[in-house]
């Protein structure tokens, strides 16, 4: 996180989406790794539409929306 966040520069809204979909891609990039090692991890989250569903019914965000996926 502290090298998307001292890579990517500026204070503005561009900066900011372009941040926090690199997290997203992070975060969901360590999910799928996971999943292939622990078999915790692989029971919660059997397939990807498990992994959709838990972003819906969720606080925070595991996948990158599509309008951010497209403007970048």
């Amino acid at each position: 996180m502290f090298l998307i966040s001292s890579s990517v520069h500026g204070r503005d809204e561009h900066g900011r989406l372009l941040r926090r979909t690199l997290m997203r891609y992070v975060n969901l990039t360590s999910l799928l790794i996971f999943r292939s090692v622990s078999t915790a991890v692989y029971k919660r989250f059997p397939t990807m539409d498990h992994v959709v569903e838990a972003e819906r019914t969720g606080n925070k965000p595991i996948l990158p929306a599509s309008s951010e996926i497209q403007s970048f």
